[in-house]
C-alpha cells in the first residue's frame, strides 16, 4: 500500500524584477549563487483563485421550461500570489515605501572644485557623496575657516554654514574633498506601488524527499497595508498581486515534482 501523501514543503524563491521589455534584474544579485540571484527569505507563499463570472442562458419557452438554463459556462478567473517576507533587499524596500530603487553604490574617490550656491544658512550644502573627509571650502577663492564658518557632517556628506561665520545667503563656494567606498541604494518615493516579478522556488517536500520547481512567469505585486518605519518588530510586509500569463507561457505558473527512483 502506498504511503499517505502529506505535504511539507520548504523552498529557496529567487525573485527577479521583470522590465516591461521583460528584461530580469535579481532582487539579491550574488556572483556567488548559481543564478546570480540569491533566495530571499520568506514566511508564506500563497495562491489565490477568483472565479470569472457565470454566464447562463435561459429558455424563453412555455410552461415549466420557461426560465430554466439551457446552457451554462464559467468564465476564467484570476489567479493571485501572496508572499510573506522575512528579509527586505533595496529592491523590494523601495516598493514598500511606495518608491523606485536606484543602486547608489560608489567606489572611493576625490573631488575638487564642487560647486555650491548657498540657499540658506539654516539649511546644511549636501555634497554628492557620503563619508567625506578632507574637507576644504573655498569662497572667492580664499579657504573658509572649519569650526569657525562651517561645519561639516563627514558620514552625511553635509557642510553647515554657521550664522557668525563669513558665509552669507547667495554665495557661491567651491569644496573639495576625499570620500570613501559606500555600498547603497537611493529610493525616490511616488512611484507606483505595484511592480512585476519572475520567481522560481527551488522546492522540497520533507516528508516525502521529492522535489520540485515552481515558475512563476509574472507576478504583479505591491503592498496594500502601511508599513511602520519604526515598528519594534523586523519589517516583515506581504506583497500582493495578480499572476499574468505573459507571451509564450502555458499557464500563470508550473510546479512540478520529482523523485530519484532507485
Amino acid at each position: 500500500m502506498a504511503n499517505p501523501k502529506v505535504r511539507q514543503f520548504a523552498g529557496d524563491f529567487r525573485m527577479w524584477r521583470k522590465a516591461a521589455d521583460g528584461t530580469l534584474t535579481p532582487v539579491i544579485p550574488e556572483p556567488a549563487d548559481p543564478f546570480g540571484n540569491q533566495p530571499i527569505e520568506t514566511s508564506s507563499f500563497n495562491f489565490g483563485y477568483e472565479a470569472g463570472d457565470e454566464v447562463t442562458v435561459k429558455s424563453k419557452r412555455r410552461d415549466s421550461a420557461y426560465n430554466q438554463p439551457i446552457y451554462s459556462d464559467q468564465q476564467p478567473g484570476v489567479t493571485s500570489l501572496s508572499i510573506g517576507l522575512l528579509e527586505l533587499p533595496n529592491a523590494i524596500l523601495a516598493r514598500i515605501l511606495r518608491g523606485e530603487a536606484a543602486n547608489a553604490a560608489m567606489v572611493a574617490g576625490t573631488v575638487t572644485d564642487e560647486a555650491h550656491t548657498v540657499s540658506s544658512l539654516a539649511v546644511p550644502i549636501r555634497l554628492a557623496h557620503k563619508y567625506v573627509s578632507t574637507v576644504v571650502v573655498t569662497k572667492g577663492g580664499s579657504p573658509l575657516v572649519a569650526n569657525t564658518d562651517y561645519t561639516v557632517d563627514l558620514r552625511r556628506g553635509h557642510v553647515m554654514p554657521k550664522a557668525s561665520g563669513d558665509i552669507a545667503v547667495n554665495d557661491a563656494l567651491t569644496i573639495s574633498y576625499a570620500y570613501a567606498g559606500v555600498d547603497g541604494a537611493k529610493i525616490e518615493g511616488g512611484a507606483i506601488p505595484q511592480e512585476s516579478f519572475y520567481i522560481t522556488g527551488d522546492m522540497q517536500d520533507r516528508i516525502s524527499g521529492e522535489n520540485g520547481e515552481l515558475e512563476v512567469f509574472e507576478a504583479r505585486l505591491g503592498v496594500e497595508d502601511d508599513i511602520d518605519w519604526l515598528s519594534a518588530e523586523p519589517l516583515a510586509p506581504v506583497l500582493t498581486g495578480n499572476l499574468i500569463v505573459p507571451n509564450g507561457a502555458p499557464a500563470p505558473y508550473v510546479f512540478e515534482t520529482y523523485k530519484q527512483v532507485a
